[in-house]
C-alpha cells in the first residue's frame, strides 16, 4: 500500500466512524419499543384472547401512525397463556428478559395476572391488567376494568329505585367473588334498603345449573344476580328455558353474550365502563377503525361493525392510558410511569377516562344497560366516575 492508498483508508475509517457515531443513536431510536400482549390464544376463552389481542394491535397502530413513543415505533410481542399459571410465568419472563418488552397486557385470569406480576418485579415494568378490577393493589399494576365498588353500588342503587328488594346471588366460587364481590354486593344491598336472601356459589366447570335453578325459583326472589365467569352463556340459556320470572342482572353482560345466548339474554340488565351503543365520537371511530382493520368474515356483527368485548376495549384502553403516561415520564419504568398515570386523562371508547390517585385504578363512567332483542344494550343510566376504592 503506496502513502496515497494509506491515507485514503485512514479517511475512510475516520469517515466511517463518524458516520456509526452519527447514525447509531439515529438507528437505536428507530429500534422499535416492544409491548407484550400475554393472553389465552387457545383454550375456553380463546375469543377473549383474540378479542385483547386485535384491540391491543389497533391501539399500536394508532400510536405509531401519531409517530410512536420516544422516537420509537411500538410492535407488540404476542404470547399463548394457555390458561396455565406456569407457562404464563415462564412467558411473561422471556418476554420481559429476552425481548425486553416495555410492558404486558391481555391477560384474563387473575392468575394469570400474578403470574405476569411476579416476572414484572426483576423488570421494573408496568403490568397492566384488562379485567374486572377486584381490589388488587401493586406498585406496578394498572387495571383497566371497573372495580368493584364502581359496578356493584350503582348497579344496586338503580335497582333498589326500580322496585327490586328481594336478590339470589348465582356467582363462580373464585376467591375474588368470596372476598370482594359478594361482601360488597351484601353491603350495598343493605345501604339502599334491599336483602339478600342467599348465595349460591358454583365451582368452575359447571354446566349443569338445573338443581340450582330449582332452588333459587323456590326462594322467589325479584332478582337473580349472576356472576358466572367461565360458562355464562350456558347459564343464561339454562335460566330463559327454565322461564323463570326473577329480573336477571349480571356484572358479565355485553353484545357477544347476548348473540351467544340466542334470544335468552333480552331484558337482562347489565353494569360495565363499555357497550358498544355507547354514543361518542371516539367510540363510532373505533368501531370502524376496528371493523375495517381486524374482523373477518368469521366474527359476528351487531349492524354494521363487528363485535368487540368490552375485555378488548379494556386492553385498548390500557394501552392509550400507557402511552400517555410514556409521553408524560419520557420513560417506560414502572415507577416513573406510577408517578405520571393520576395526571393522564383521555377520550377513549368508553368516554373520558383518567387514573386513580394511586395510580392502579381507572376514573370512568358506569354504565347500566339493558340487553335488547337485537343483541345490543340500551343504556338506561351513566354515573361517576365513581371512587375505585374498596
Amino acid at each position: 500500500m503506496n502513502r496515497r492508498d494509506f491515507s485514503r483508508t485512514l479517511l475512510l475509517g475516520a469517515t466511517g466512524a463518524l458516520a456509526a457515531s452519527v447514525v447509531s443513536p439515529v438507528t437505536r431510536a428507530a429500534e422499535p419499543l416492544r409491548i407484550g400482549l400475554l393472553a389465552p390464544l387457545s383454550g375456553p376463552l380463546t375469543r377473549v384472547g383474540q378479542a385483547n389481542r386485535s384491540c391491543a394491535a389497533l391501539a399500536v397502530d394508532e400510536i405509531n401512525a401519531a409517530g410512536g413513543l420516544l422516537g420509537r415505533p411500538l410492535s407488540l410481542s404476542v404470547e399463548d397463556t394457555q390458561m396455565s399459571t406456569a407457562v404464563t410465568l415462564q412467558k411473561a419472563r422471556q418476554l420481559f428478559m429476552r425481548d425486553g418488552v416495555a410492558m404486558i397486557t391481555g391477560m384474563v385470569l387473575p392468575s394469570e395476572r400474578e403470574a405476569v406480576l411476579q416476572a414484572s418485579r426483576a423488570a421494573g415494568r408496568l403490568v397492566v391488567y384488562p379485567n374486572f378490577d377486584d381490589g388488587r393493589c401493586d406498585p406496578q399494576l394498572l387495571t383497566t376494568g371497573l372495580a368493584a365498588s364502581q359496578r356493584i353500588g350503582p348497579l344496586v342503587a338503580w335497582l333498589m329505585r326500580s322496585g327490586g328488594l328481594t336478590v339470589c346471588a348465582v356467582v363462580s366460587d373464585i376467591g375474588s367473588n368470596r372476598k370482594v364481590l359478594v361482601p360488597q354486593l351484601q353491603a350495598a344491598l343493605a345501604r339502599y334498603g334491599g336483602t339478600l336472601l342467599d348465595v349460591y356459589w358454583l365451582p368452575f366447570g359447571t354446566r349443569d345449573y338445573g338443581a340450582i335453578l330449582q332452588r333459587v325459583a323456590s326462594r322467589n326472589p325479584q332478582i337473580v344476580w349472576h356472576s358466572i365467569g367461565d360458562d355464562p352463556v350456558t347459564f343464561v340459556k339454562q335460566y330463559g328455558s327454565f322461564a323463570m320470572k326473577p329480573k336477571l342482572v349480571s356484572d358479565i353482560a355485553h353484545e357477544s353474550l347476548s348473540i351467544a345466548t340466542a334470544g335468552a339474554s333480552t331484558d337482562t340488565i347489565g353494569v360495565s365502563s363499555y357497550f358498544m351503543s355507547i354514543e361518542n365520537a371516539e367510540n363510532r371511530d373505533f368501531l370502524a377503525r376496528y371493523t375495517a382493520r381486524y374482523a373477518n368474515a368469521h366474527d359476528p356483527r351487531l349492524g354494521r361493525y363487528a363485535v368487540v368485548l368490552p375485555h378488548g376495549e379494556n386492553t385498548y384502553a390500557g394501552i392509550r392510558l400507557f402511552a400517555e403516561a410514556v409521553r408524560s415520564a419520557g420513560s417506560v419504568d414502572a415507577g416513573r410511569l406510577r408517578a405520571a398515570l393520576p395526571a393522564v386523562s383521555i377520550a377513549l371508547p368508553r368516554g373520558k377516562t383518567g387514573v386513580s390517585h394511586d395510580a392502579g385504578h381507572v376514573l370512568c363512567q358506569t354504565r347500566i344497560g339493558q340487553a335488547l332483542a337485537d343483541n345490543s344494550f340500551s343504556i338506561l343510566e351513566s354515573t361517576g366516575p365513581g371512587d375505585a376504592s374498596l
